[in-house]
């Protein structure tokens, strides 16, 4: 009897190990916020956001893309700047630390960061900054973004609109 159950246990952990994670792997969401996409680009449709820490399984991987499942079996694309293989804790008080955001992390993969910046700003006092804030406080929505790739008959091979 002892081991039909040893047996019976052993198939169901063997049969549910499917179902948890991933031939990929669970990875954690690393960014404060990010939406799952429909489609691997940033200008995808937004499925659902995930959050600091989120576990998700990841699914596929296209460039720099990941198809992934939440917890709540939302599945969308997100960029794989926002994972992690680590696994995210948050500590007491549900309080994610500060980190850093989305953006900043995209602009780190592109070796930009605040030091960067500053010694930009250092070797080069003359330049005017005004017209760069003024762009950086501007808000594009997905819908005006996909409307003038449109009209401008642009077609981006990665990240665009599909």
């Amino acid at each position: 009897m002892k081991v039909i159950r040893i047996m019976l246990l052993c198939a169901f952990m063997v049969g549910t190990a499917g179902v948890t994670c991933s031939d990929l792997g669970v990875m954690s969401v690393q960014v404060k916020e990010a939406q799952l996409r429909e489609t691997p680009s940033f200008l995808g449709a937004i499925v659902a956001p995930v959050g600091y820490g989120d576990r998700v399984n990841v699914l596929e991987q296209k460039g720099d893309w990941a198809n992934v499942k939440d917890c709540r079996s939302n599945q969308g694309w997100l960029h794989q700047s926002a994972l992690t293989k680590k696994q995210v804790v948050l500590g007491v008080g549900g309080q994610a630390p500060q980190a850093a955001s989305g953006q900043e992390i995209a602009l780190a993969g592109k070796g930009f960061n605040a030091d960067v910046e500053s010694r930009y700003r250092s070797a080069h006092r003359q330049a005017d900054y005004a017209s760069v804030n003024r762009m950086e406080s501007m808000r594009v929505t997905r819908e005006e973004m996909v409307q003038f790739l449109t009209e401008g008959n642009v077609k981006p091979t990665e990240g665009g609109a599909r």
